[in-house]
């Protein structure tokens, strides 16, 4: 979904967003995804995704950097290279995340990576680490993809989750549910 930051409490950067169907929701810092944590500011055009309980709350909060003209803190990939998440769009079930890759003296291009969220709720995976697979897929010796050579458009497969699964900490498992994947 997308919305715009309503108001933030005066201790931390949790508050309220207004969606742009007019749903108020609640959303706590620690659902801000790290790009743009430390920059949340009211009127800010956001993307998020509702948790699926009784009472919505927002999760996977991120700042819609080219809405707004004031880009996120970039994520370093490599030497002298940055990856910024700039947020996410859905058809169906399908969500593409979308990833600028910042590199000095070259030019900045863009990547998106498509998910199936069916392959989230099959491995139990939660929709929330679909920021973290897409940079992964995009990080340099994945599938042997330097940035340069990788397709402007990737998608996740079963074998990624399944190496997602592999590098979990032991005891780490996040119970997939419909709700959560707004299928």
């Amino acid at each position: 979904m997308t919305g715009r930051i309503k108001s933030l409490s005066s201790m931390s950067p949790s508050g309220f967003i207004t969606a742009d169907n007019g749903l108020n929701v609640y959303f706590d810092s620690s659902a801000v995804l790290p790009a743009g944590a430390a920059g949340v500011t009211v009127g800010q055009a956001v993307t998020f995704d509702l948790d699926g309980s009784k009472w919505p709350t927002a999760i996977n909060v991120c700042l819609a950097a080219q809405l707004q003209g004031a880009p996120s803190t970039p994520r370093k990939s490599a030497a002298g290279t940055y990856l910024q998440y700039l947020g996410f769009e859905q058809t169906g079930t399908i969500r593409a995340y979308r990833f600028k890759r910042i590199s000095r003296g070259e030019e900045t291009r863009e990547f998106i990576v498509n998910a199936d969220l069916a392959l989230f709720l099959k491995h139990h995976i939660g929709i929330q680490e679909g920021p973290e697979l897409s940079l992964h897929l995009l990080s340099p010796g994945a599938d042997s993809c330097v940035p340069d050579s990788c397709p402007s458009s990737r998608s996740l497969s079963q074998q990624d989750m399944l190496a997602h699964l592999a590098r979990r900490p032991a005891g780490r498992s996040v119970k997939g549910r419909k709700q959560d994947l707004n299928i």
